[in-house]
């Protein structure tokens, strides 16, 4: 087996040594610092010119559509077809003044450009890498770290400067249609995610926006629903994952969600933008709207220190009667309405990141990334991430010698990605069909009739100028032609597709959580001709996120949750079905027995309040009992537990130690650390993730039973060898939010620590360790993300208990 350690020791040097180009100031001494230089250049500009950096040039209507107001783009001095966004630059001869506007790149699995260009024969192409739930299911900061910096030199070397990503909302409901861009369930495992995106992104000198700040965990009525949420549930669920990529990983900017929070839109909410990201968090950088959200007020916005309005102009998709950004601004500052200093102070913040970007760096930009080598760190990233879910009787991995009948319109229709700003306009895509065809002995004649009909059959359809949505059924295969392939092969492979697209949740129907009636009779009917000749059936899911198992897994012998892996994805699933990588992704979200046990789908996208047919009010009913915390408090059947993973080896933990407790000496700078050896037990070489899950005792706060505090990743373990694996968790993220007291706080009494291979820690022996009194570790503003009016959260939030 050719062990992922040996593909990414090939793959490293490449990356780093060949993808990295020197900038051309390298040599040239640096001012002290960017926001002093910020600060220089702002006292400079007019107050007209300091506007102007706040809001971006928009869109304007023109005979073939919409369009880049290029009128109202400040000292652009080079272009890049596809690019999403500007940050305008200045350009004044008089005053001296020369800042070059700044380029905003798309897509959370790779940069976002057109391909093609006018009087142009060469193709632009970014590397479609695995969607961040992927990523996140590798368990692997430093792997996601060389994924961010892989990306932003492509951002660097297309002559761009800002990677809108990553996003890091939690996957509150399976159904969200954009939770493939997004991370876990958990906000400690997506902190982590994001922090090694950023850290990898902006070690090239690329800015990363972290997103959506708060709470975007539904696309339906995406730019007007209001999300009650109660502020400890937002601190302890929703905001915790930006607060660690803020404090650990120094964004240069955040974007603010479209919807509203507790009455307030999250761009024009100063709770979020300055109360609780600048003065509580530290936030340093800059805070830029997403495209087109509020209700139109933007003085309101930058008031709140939302520093940046994108796409600027007119929300001609929304209000295009308003009067634009750029104009209400002007007249704010006019009436008084909008202070010199308010203006002054944003201008600062945006020009302090924007003179970091290779544009105002004078970075001479290639245009020419090594695609090949990044494909190869897309391929080798994905598979990582790779869930095996079931493995009856060693069903996997398949040797090499076996021939394969190879079913699913998804063999051919096989999906990188998600659809929308997410979406990467890559070279290639390898189907499933092909990936497996180069590694085992596929069934040409099965194959080739899935082609031509999907040929024959597929439809495409725009998706807002972002995406081409290809859709095919399944080919109508007689239970009489399924036996018969099944007898001429020796193991069948399902594939099972699903995609989602931005701007429209998921449904409980079939075809989508549910399978399709064709899928249904598909998985019955092969799976019958196989066990009726003692072969044996995979299923491997290529979906945007999780379906339905409990109806049908019982009725094949594999299950493998591959997630969107990329443009590799066809060669990514057949090294995890071959054996080539043993797989070692665990899961970042729990798998329900029925979408219905879900604590948030009685609710979900949110409800009609005003009887106009628009959702427009979501109340957030599990408060902090999202995922594993719900399912695990109150002891709910699940399919899969959060963490869950197998692999073609076993892994045995043992010593689980308590190596230091300095909580009790230190406060707020305490920790607990510990330490637990990693045996692989089986007979090939592979990886583990152990995690820490922590038991907190009985006190004035509810508490979920266990919740993840740390996890660490083991090296490729030979079988027969150990690895000892320390965890450190710091009293922060031993806190719980008292909402009454505006508090952090760790109560008094013995907590447990559960070091296991998923959240099902039944079986597992606790370390145990003391707290003996109740430690403040930070404090909070008295009042912040309050609910509306007199609500208090025990009007909304279902009581488990």
């Amino acid at each position: 087996m050719k062990t992922q350690k040996t593909i990414l020791a090939t793959l490293l040097p490449l990356v780093l040594l060949q993808g990295c180009k020197q900038s051309s100031t390298d040599n040239i001494e640096a001012p002290k610092t960017y926001k002093e230089q910020a600060e220089a250049l702002v006292a400079k500009m007019t107050p007209y010119e300091q506007v102007s950096i706040l809001v971006g040039p928009g869109f304007a209507p023109g005979p073939e559509g919409f369009s880049v107001n290029y009128s109202a783009l400040n000292n652009l001095k080079s272009d890049v077809p596809g690019t999403v966004g500007y940050i305008n630059g200045v350009h004044n001869t008089e005053s001296g003044l020369d800042i070059g506007a700044v380029k905003l790149a798309d897509g959370a699995a790779g940069v976002r450009i057109e391909p093609t260009r006018a009087g142009d024969n060469n193709t632009y192409y970014g590397t479609a890498f695995p969607v961040s739930t992927l990523l996140a299911s590798t368990w692997n900061p430093e792997l996601v770290e060389l994924v961010g910096k892989t990306i932003a030199n492509e951002v660097k070397e297309y002559g761009l400067d800002f990677w809108l990503a990553p996003g890091l909302n939690i996957q509150r409901n399976p159904l969200n249609g954009r939770n493939f861009e997004y991370f876990s369930e958990d906000p400690f495992l997506s902190g982590v995610m994001a922090s090694a995106e950023v850290k990898g992104a902006q070690s090239e000198g690329v800015g990363t926006t972290i997103k959506h700040f708060v709470a975007n965990n539904a696309e339906t009525s995406r730019n007007i629903v209001d999300n009650i949420i109660s502020p400890r549930a937002l601190r302890e669920i929703y905001m915790r994952g930006f607060e660690y990529a803020v404090k650990n990983a120094s964004p240069w900017a955040v974007m603010t969600a479209m919807n509203q929070v507790n009455g307030h839109f999250s761009g024009q909410w100063k709770d979020l933008n300055t109360i609780v990201l600048r003065d509580e968090w530290g936030f340093k950088g800059m805070v830029m709207s997403d495209w087109w959200s509020g209700d139109g007020n933007y003085p309101e916005m930058i008031k709140s220190g939302n520093d940046l309005i994108e796409s600027g102009g007119k929300a001609w998709a929304y209000r295009p009667n308003e009067v634009g950004a750029l104009d209400q601004l002007n007249a704010a500052y006019e009436s008084g309405d909008l202070d010199s200093s308010t203006i002054k102070n944003s201008a600062v913040r945006v020009l302090t990141q924007s003179l970091k970007t290779p544009t105002n760096q004078g970075y001479e930009f290639s245009n020419s990334p090594d695609l090949h080598a990044h494909a190869s760190i897309s391929r080798a990233a994905a598979s990582e991430g790779i869930i095996l879910l079931k493995n009856t009787a060693n069903t996997l991995p398949i040797d090499s010698s076996l021939s394969v009948a190879s079913f699913g319109i998804n063999q051919i229709n096989t999906f990188k990605g998600g659809y929308g700003s997410g979406d990467v306009n890559a070279a290639y895509t390898i189907n499933i069909a092909d990936g497996l065809s180069k590694q085992f002995i596929l069934d040409t004649d099965l194959k080739k009739r899935y082609e031509m009909f999907f040929f024959e059959n597929k439809s495409e359809t725009d998706f807002q100028g972002l995406s081409t949505i290809v859709e095919c059924a399944e080919p109508p295969l007689t239970s009489n032609e399924i036996e018969s392939y099944i007898n001429s092969n020796d193991i069948a492979v399902i594939s099972i597709g699903r995609t989602s697209i931005q701007g429209t949740d998921r449904t409980n129907t079939p075809g989508d959580y549910q399978l399709s009636t064709d899928e249904r009779e598909l998985i019955n009917n092969v799976s019958a001709a196989a066990h009726k000749n003692d072969k044996k059936v995979v299923v491997v899911l290529n979906v945007a996120g999780i379906i339905n198992m409990d109806s049908w897994q019982d009725k094949v012998d594999a299950v493998v949750l591959a997630y969107m892996p990329g443009q590799e994805a066809g060669n990514v699933i057949a090294d995890v079905l071959s054996g080539k990588v043993n797989p070692s992704g665990k899961l970042t979200q729990t798998i329900p027995v029925s979408y219905t046990d879900l604590p948030s789908a009685a609710n979900f996208p949110g409800t009609d309040t005003d009887s106009d047919g628009k959702v427009d009010t979501h109340y957030y009913n599990e408060g902090i009992y999202v995922g594993y915390r719900y399912f695990d408090t109150f002891n709910k059947p699940v399919s899969y537990p959060f963490g869950y993973g197998l692999s073609y080896t076993d892994f045995e933990y043992s010593s689980a130690l308590m190596v230091q407790n300095t909580l009790n000496t230190k406060q707020s700078l305490g920790k607990v650390t510990f330490s637990v050896d990693v045996t692989n037990i089986g007979k090939v070489a592979g990886k583990n993730v152990a995690q820490v899950y922590i038991a907190a005792p009985a006190g004035r706060l509810k508490k979920p039973a266990i919740e993840l505090k740390a996890f660490a990743k083991t090296k490729q373990l030979e079988p027969a060898t150990r690895q000892k694996l320390t965890f450190n968790i710091p009293a922060k993220w031993l806190a719980s939010f008292d909402a009454t007291r505006n508090q952090w706080i760790i109560e008094p009494g013995v907590y447990k620590a559960y070091i296991s291979q998923s959240s099902d820690v039944d079986g597992v022996d606790p370390v145990t360790f003391t707290v003996n009194n109740e430690l403040v570790v930070s404090k909070t503003t008295a009042g912040a993300l309050a609910l509306p009016g007199s609500m208090i959260a025990s009007d909304f939030e279902t009581d488990f208990h």
